[in-house]
């Protein structure tokens, strides 16, 4: 049948249930598909396949909205897929098989990327469909450095018993979404030697699973991490950061762009910063003094004042058994913290999350009172917080969504 004939049989379908198969035809143009809005059929199955169509140029999908199944298009030499990305990425996102075409909407790894099984994985790819595992052994160094060109990646990311020790060759990716059956987006798993991510462009991480993780263990305990990453994980709609290691920022000497951020003590800190990372922790032992007086912690009017000046914070402010009578960041807007403090501070984490987004504790400052402004604007949008525990000092009223600690 010609491309007319098609177009006059399929003028009125809207909607095809089963598979739709085009193959080794000499069609240049498939155009009878133009008014087809859904496919239906055996979702493991192939509900659209166009193969082995040596002429064909271009195929019209500009109807099409939704699929349960895959879509194969396959070695067809001369087929410009480019004006049909976007409805192939909405409507089968990785449920997908194209290749050997002119132009296939971004390149496909279907498989763990292990050597040799991957030998002729293309290089120069851009937009990668499927998930990156990398497990045991790994490449040699040239295959392992075509992920470089990577920027977006639709599936996830599990790296696990390998002998790496950087994942440097991913350094140009920049989006990360994983598919609705993503039990984690992002996994680190037993890699010994591995102590820098290097994933110095990602700007975005999120899933189409509600429920998927991010998750950390097992390293050799010297892995650190950018404070960028950790704002990335930390204001994604991930569900969980599973933090099971002795995960820790970077040093300043390894850490990407460095001058955007201070360290050290307060004392010392360059009064343009606005970024610092570390602990600023304020307590005394014992809490009473023999007499049964109160042995008050000293929080110095310069380190306050310092303070004061950050907008992000890494680390978090904890200040027990002070005489403080009030207490207010007005610049204050994120705080992120990701290392155990005390074996007690487990209990206050929710669900053990020990990356926390905007991290502020207060406990038996039996002087200071509640800034009701300052608790609006910490709490606002929290996803995963303690704020005042144990103390008048408290927040948590203020929260959007309360969850008991």
């Amino acid at each position: 049948m010609t491309d007319s004939q098609l177009v006059s049989l399929f003028q009125s379908v809207k909607a095809v249930e089963g598979v739709l198969q085009v193959y080794n035809t000499d069609l240049t143009a498939i155009t009878f598909t133009k008014n087809i809005r859904n496919l239906t059929g055996d979702p493991l199955d192939k509900m659209l396949s166009i193969s082995n169509n040596t002429k064909l140029i271009s195929i019209d999908l500009s109807a099409l909205n939704s699929s349960n199944g895959r879509i194969q298009v396959q070695n067809n030499p001369t087929l410009d897929l480019k004006s049909n990305c976007p409805t192939v990425h909405s409507v089968f996102f990785t449920r997908r098989l194209i290749s050997g075409n002119l132009f296939d909407c971004g390149c496909e790894l279907k498989i763990p990327f292990k050597w040799p099984d991957i030998r002729d994985f293309p290089k120069n790819c851009i937009v990668l469909y499927g998930n990156i595992v990398l497990e045991g052994a790994s490449p040699p160094p040239e295959v392992l450095y075509r992920l470089s060109s990577i920027t977006i990646l639709y599936g996830y990311i599990m790296v696990s018993d390998t002998n790496l020790e950087t994942l440097g060759f991913l350094q140009n990716l920049e989006e990360i979404e994983s598919g609705p059956d993503a039990e984690f987006t992002l996994a680190i798993r037993n890699n010994f030697f591995l102590s820098r991510l290097d994933l110095v462009k990602l700007r975005s991480i999120k899933s189409r699973n509600a429920d998927s993780d991010v998750e950390f263990s097992s390293s050799s305990g010297d892995l650190c991490v950018d404070p960028a990453f950790i704002q990335t994980l930390a204001q994604s709609d991930l569900r969980d950061i599973k933090n099971y290691d002795t995960l820790k920022f970077c040093p300043m000497d390894k850490m990407n762009n460095p001058s955007l951020y201070c360290s050290g003590k307060l004392s010392s800190v360059n009064d343009r910063c606005t970024m610092y990372i570390g602990n600023m922790l304020y307590f005394n032992e014992p809490f009473f003094t023999l007499q049964e007086k109160f042995n008050y912690t000293k929080v110095p009017e310069a380190d306050y004042k310092k303070m004061q000046q950050f907008e992000v914070i890494f680390g978090t402010i904890h200040i027990e058994a002070s005489n403080l009578t009030s207490f207010t960041l007005p610049n204050l807007k994120e705080i992120y913290q990701i290392e155990h403090l005390y074996e007690n501070y487990e209990q206050f984490y929710l669900n053990n999350v020990i990356i926390a987004y905007q991290l502020v504790s207060f406990a038996d400052n039996t002087n200071l009172t509640t800034d009701d402004d300052f608790c609006r604007r910490v709490t606002n949008g929290t996803k995963r917080m303690i704020l005042g525990f144990n103390s008048d000092y408290d927040c948590r009223p203020y929260m959007a969504e309360l969850t008991t600690l």
